[in-house]
């Protein structure tokens, strides 16, 4: 067995003949994420579909699978499956809160290869293990595997970023909704208060109040008072008894010029310094109440965050069609009173949609129900889309 050190590289076949490997990670501090990348010959996540995690336990063709069991996390894979685009294979561990480097151990497993990933690491929550990866980078070249122990403090956000995961597909942007009153104006006075004062829309301040596609309410807390913390609570059924449906809420932060600030979804499910939460991924849709919950301290989000955009996507590409009750409501934590609802309705053939969006006025923060279709695996999908709905929007 080769102990390797941090940086080393080898063919791969100087540990094993066969393409078919298993590498396991040890990882003793919980609530470690382990997952497997499929990069492209630019070093780009360029199909989510090889993004092999717990959520996603098997890549296409069975190329790359996951298991976990107790504080071990096997992949088996077969580099023979692999389609010529994925010339890399990077192994990673993230950490919402806490830093990787403080997991009591942390160890890769390849055939006749062991390597410390603790080597190295100080604050970085989001880590690069080690990798495999084909030299050069096209049909013929040989396969060889990196230690390397590399990552970024800023957590999953700065991985996906280095994987090419703020480049979303390019789509066609859906129709902007027609507001029934005058659009919500950029920001003009500090995040914490908003002046809830003067604005012509309805508000929350009498009661629940329910929505429908495009209509926009003021959020106030019964009485008036300007609202502090909240959670949106999205939920949905499968539309056929007895099948499992598969959808992710996500929510995208933007600037008042539409720029992405942050995102909060079930790969990275803190934003805004925790101001911003995501409850964890529901896998079928089954069970009364919300699906997923993203809580939101509208006091402790940073100054520029303008815009919240609520979205849920098929991870498994499964249309909404296949949906049925979606919906999206507005709860004031501090009372656990519902605010605003807004119920989906119809279904269709996509795999995306853009709920609602919450946003800061000079007159306090609105919500707007949207329902406007989408498409793509995850909320990386959406982020493009979802900048040219804000911006067009009148």
């Amino acid at each position: 067995m080769i102990t390797l050190s941090r940086g080393q590289k080898k063919p791969l076949s100087d540990l094993t003949s066969s393409t078919q490997l298993t590498v396991t990670v040890q990882a003793g501090l919980a609530g470690t994420d382990i997952a497997v990348f499929g990069l492209d010959a630019q070093g780009r996540l360029s199909d989510d579909r090889f993004m092999t995690f717990y959520n996603q336990p098997e890549s296409p063709q069975g190329a790359v699978r996951w298991q976990q069991q107790g504080d071990r996390t096997t992949f088996q894979i077969d580099l023979a499956r692999l389609p010529a685009s994925i010339t890399r294979l990077v192994l990673t561990a993230t950490h919402d809160d806490q830093a990787v480097g403080q997991s009591p151990t942390l160890t890769v497993e390849l055939p006749g290869a062991v390597f410390n990933a603790r080597d190295g690491l100080a604050n970085e929550r989001a880590v690069m293990l080690a990798e495999l990866y084909l030299h050069p980078p096209a049909p013929g070249g040989t396969w060889r595997v990196a230690a390397v122990s590399q990552g970024f403090d800023g957590g999953l956000r700065r991985l996906l970023e280095h994987f090419g995961g703020q480049a979303a597909e390019d789509e066609p942007a859906p129709a902007p909704v027609e507001p029934p009153a005058a659009a919500p104006v950029p920001p003009t006075v500090p995040p914490s208060a908003p002046t809830p004062a003067q604005s012509s829309l309805p508000s929350t301040a009498g009661g629940k109040v329910s929505l429908s596609k495009g209509q926009s309410v003021s959020l106030l807390k019964r009485g008036g008072a300007p609202l502090t913390t909240i959670f949106l609570g999205l939920g949905w059924d499968p539309a056929t008894h007895g099948r499992n449906v598969d959808l992710d809420a996500s929510c995208i932060v933007y600037d008042a010029t539409g720029r992405d600030i942050d995102k909060v979804w079930f790969m990275s499910k803190s934003g805004q310094r925790g101001a911003v939460r995501h409850s964890g991924d529901n896998l079928t849709g089954h069970g009364r109440g919300d699906d997923e919950r993203i809580a939101v301290d509208l006091t402790k989000l940073s100054p520029d965050a303008t815009h919240l955009l609520l979205t849920i996507n098929s991870f498994q590409g499964q249309a909404f069609s296949q949906v049925r009750n979606a919906y999206c409501r507005v709860v004031d934590s501090a009372s656990d009173t519902e605010l605003a609802r807004f119920d989906l309705g119809a279904g269709g053939p996509h795999t995306g949609m853009f709920m609602a969006r919450i946003s800061r006025t000079a007159h306090g923060w609105v919500f707007t129900a949207l329902g406007l279709p989408g498409k793509g695996a995850t909320v990386r999908a959406m982020i493009k889309p979802g900048r040219a709905l804000l911006t067009s929007s009148p």
